[in-house]
C-alpha cells in the first residue's frame, strides 16, 4: 500500500511541476565538516589514484603522472 501512496504523491509532484524532490543536496553537516577538517590524504588503491582523507573520509581521484616528486633538498 506505501508503494502505491508514493507513486501518487510523484505522480502528482510531476503533474505540478515541482522537481524539488528529483535534486540531490549534499547533507550540510557534511560539508561545514570538510571545510573544519585538516586534510591529511593517504590512497587507497594500489595504484594510488584515489585518495581519502583520514580523518573525515573526503575523497579526491588524482592522476598520478601530473604529480611532481617534492625535492626535500630545495
Amino acid at each position: 500500500m506505501y508503494i502505491f501512496e508514493l507513486g501518487i504523491k510523484i505522480f502528482y509532484k510531476i503533474k505540478n511541476r515541482d522537481f524539488k524532490f528529483l535534486a540531490k543536496k549534499p547533507p550540510e553537516d557534511l560539508t561545514q565538516e570538510e571545510e573544519k577538517c585538516e586534510h591529511v590524504f593517504v590512497p587507497i588503491d594500489s595504484q594510488k589514484r584515489v585518495l581519502a582523507c583520514s580523518k573525515c573520509g573526503f575523497m579526491v581521484k588524482v592522476d598520478p603522472d601530473k604529480i611532481k616528486p617534492q625535492n626535500p633538498f630545495s
